[in-house]
């Protein structure tokens, strides 16, 4: 067996073990046909096509091959140096507005993330307002937990969430405790953020569009079920699964669906959008719907 036998059937036994999809496949027929479609000698970088193809079979979006120029570019320097930060202010000087982008998943970035998003909330807490809205829109995922631990303040200790495996099984409870998000027991904020809020319990409205995606498709899903929360825009991505990240032999990496999502109330998403609670039109301003809301004083 040559190196690139050896390696594609390493990707497969992980997708076949671990896809959140992977019933749907005859892994038996794939693997003989992609095999006998590989050239009998070659790099590893000549099995990409098929592991692309395995992939394909699985139906599911949020699954992808990453080649090691894709990981340069994703995780290296520049990723870090150039990664957006959140962005607060006050609208109609009553209500706090803080805007999350996606995250590069990289620690030193994270942290820095999560630090700028923290003074952010401090700093406009401050001016004891009315209601908050969080902007998720253009957010295209990352690291969910450098953004739960920005809104921490908001989103109150206990459980957030959780994710599910194939066969219906819990398989990790996003649990808040004093500023940490945890999954079960490991505890995955790349910071504390235990500040608390002025008002507690403060009315929500989140903004989303077609980008919000993946991390920040369960960053909405941390707020669902939560009292005073009010969704506005257009409906999510439609990634509201979990990934594992794993790195191969060659410097690739295999970025695999493992799990779905749920909210704190038990409720299940996955690869479909998510609507939101007053659809916005492209094109109109979901912000003013949304300060329309918290100007009426939510129920």
């Amino acid at each position: 067996m040559t190196d690139a036998h050896g390696y594609l059937t390493h990707v497969l036994d992980l997708l076949e073990k671990e896809a959140l999809n992977r019933s749907r496949v005859d892994w038996p027929a794939l693997r003989e046909r992609l095999a006998s479609e590989l050239p009998a000698t070659g790099s590893t970088a000549e099995t990409y096509p098929a592991i692309r193809a395995a992939i394909a079979a699985l139906d599911d979006p949020h699954t992808f091959l990453l080649t090691p120029e894709d990981v340069a570019g994703a995780f290296g320097e520049d990723a870090v140096r150039d990664a957006p930060m959140p962005a607060g202010r006050l609208v109609a000087g009553r209500f706090a507005l803080i805007q999350l982008p996606e995250t590069p998943g990289v620690e030193e970035a994270d942290e820095r993330y999560v630090r700028a998003g923290a003074g952010i909330v401090r700093e406009l807490d401050g001016h004891r307002p009315d209601g908050w809205i969080v902007d998720l829109r253009g957010n295209t995922g990352g690291n969910m937990y450098p953004m739960m631990t920005v809104l921490a303040p908001l989103l109150g200790d206990g459980v957030l969430g959780s994710f599910v495996n194939a066969d219906g099984e819990h398989d990790g409870r996003w649990i808040l405790r004093d500023g940490v998000v945890h999954q079960d027991e490991t505890p995955l904020s790349p910071l504390p953020n235990p500040y608390r809020l002025a008002r507690p319990g403060p009315p929500i409205a989140i903004l989303t569009d077609g980008d919000t995606m993946s991390a920040a498709e369960a960053t909405l899903i941390a707020f669902l079920g939560l009292p005073g929360v009010r969704t506005f825009g257009q409906p999510t991505g439609g990634f509201a699964t979990g990934n594992a990240a794993l790195e191969l032999s060659d410097g690739a990496m295999l970025v695999l669906t493992a799990v779905r999502e749920a909210d704190r109330l038990g409720r299940l998403y996955g690869n479909e959008p998510i609507p939101p609670d007053q659809p916005v039109p492209p094109g109109a301003d979901a912000l003013t719907a949304a300060t329309t809301w918290l100007s009426t004083g939510p129920a």
